[in-house]
């Protein structure tokens, strides 16, 4: 597990938190994921909902406090579990969250561009796998990828699988972008 004393904290934004998100996050979350991903990739508004009722232990927003004295989102990762082995399109559905489950999916992680290169992705993910485990959550955490992304993933200890056969459907706009891989973590107990 990497240790988050390597960050350059002078680079970081001051007064950051990191946190489960509320309701009244919503609309940032959107604006977030708009930013982040393509129409076809993105949450919708029914689907953060939905993740952020069922499961809000395992989504998480990165926040800096403003000189207002604002929260404003930077940063997320929205998750839910699974019972099954990788993510499948059907699983990314409203009404698919597995509470028992031991396979935590991450369906998005996003960094504001605005604060892109400032490692607070892998401040971010470092922080997420170490509460997953802390908290036995569950026993590995799965994602996909597109292929541009295996390093970062790699070096948080991901280890790439194989393409996604499911969420590479022809026939879905999901996967027009590129080609997804499947990626997982094994967790462990502190």
């Amino acid at each position: 597990m990497e240790d988050i004393a390597q960050f350059n904290i002078s680079k970081l934004p001051k007064k950051i938190s990191i946190r489960p998100f509320l309701k009244k996050d919503i609309d940032e979350l959107l604006h977030l994921e708009s930013l982040g991903f393509p129409q076809e990739e993105r949450c919708s508004k029914e689907t953060v909902e939905y993740r952020i009722k069922n499961c809000p232990d395992i989504c998480q927003g990165l926040f800096i406090k403003t000189d207002e004295d604002k929260n404003l989102l930077i940063g997320e990762i929205m998750a839910t579990k699974i019972d099954t082995d990788f993510i499948t399109l059907k699983s990314m559905e409203i009404g698919q969250h597995k509470e028992s489950s031991d396979v935590i999916a991450i369906h998005s992680v996003v960094i504001h561009p605005d604060y892109q290169g400032q490692n607070l992705a892998r401040l971010l993910m470092t922080d997420y796998i170490q509460k997953m485990s802390q908290q036995a959550v569950g026993k590995k955490i799965t994602i996909i990828v597109h292929e541009h992304l295996f390093k970062f993933y790699e070096k948080l200890g991901f280890v790439k699988l194989n393409e996604n056969q499911d969420v590479n459907d022809p026939n879905s706009d999901f996967s027009k972008n590129g080609v997804w891989y499947n990626m997982d973590k094994d967790l462990f107990d502190y």
